[in-house]
């Protein structure tokens, strides 16, 4: 399925070329890895995922494949495999592409993560925005479309806005480093969100700004781990 197969172009661009260790959290049949190894062929990857049948797809793009729903992970110190896997303070990125918004508890993932970033690692991190413009149409419109992808992916759990995913970020004890939308601007979408202007100047909220985040599909966070 080509939903397990992608490689997010605006992630990729982030890694470290000279990086020498990845965790990549939803790595799927690991199409990230096999590019990140095209750059850097002696990377240490390690890859969590939830489908099994697309981890053993990944086959040699991974060093460690770790079979895992994250969610059902209770003290991560306690899982042997998951801690010999993964030591602490010894990655250089930690990897989550569009898979916090699909767990239960998504501040533990990413704060145990951040654990495993060594001083100078990086999490970067790309999160579906809940504030486009699609949103505010479906609402007007009275529905909240189920669909097998996207934003309005039916296995989304939770939904972030920018300043809930900067605090998600700050809450790992991570500085927020860079903030780069991914916006596929459209005149529909512009005009959506012009027509909220009077309903951001009633909030004092600047509808320029508004506007700018209404065409943002997704957000994409490189948080920093304090030295």
């Amino acid at each position: 399925m080509a939903y397990y197969d992608n490689v997010n172009p605006a992630l990729l661009e982030l890694i470290d070329i000279d990086a020498k260790s990845i965790i990549e959290f939803g790595c799927g049949a690991g199409a990230m890895a096999r590019a990140v190894k095209e750059k850097s062929p002696f990377v240490h990857y390690v890859g969590v995922e939830l489908v099994a049948q697309e981890l053993v797809k990944a086959g040699d793009r991974l060093n460690i494949s770790l079979h895992r729903n994250i969610d059902d992970i209770g003290a991560w110190d306690d899982d042997a495999e998951l801690t010999a896997a993964m030591p602490l303070a010894y990655f250089d990125h930690v990897i989550f592409g569009d898979v916090l918004e699909h767990l239960y508890d998504p501040a533990k993932a990413l704060g145990e993560a951040a654990r495993r970033l060594k001083p100078g690692g990086s999490a970067l991190v790309c999160i579906p925005n809940v504030q486009h413009w699609s949103v505010f149409q479906n609402l007007v419109e009275g529905k909240w479309p189920r669909e097998e992808m996207g934003l309005f992916d039916k296995t989304h759990i939770r939904w972030f806005a920018l300043g809930d995913m900067v605090a998600l970020l700050q809450g790992a004890g991570l500085v927020v480093e860079s903030i780069v939308g991914r916006d596929f601007p459209s005149d529909q979408g512009l005009s959506v969100m012009e027509d909220l202007e009077p309903l951001a100047r009633n909030l004092g909220i600047d509808p320029d700004e508004l506007i700018r985040r209404g065409q943002v599909l997704q957000f994409v966070l490189v948080g920093r781990k304090p030295v």
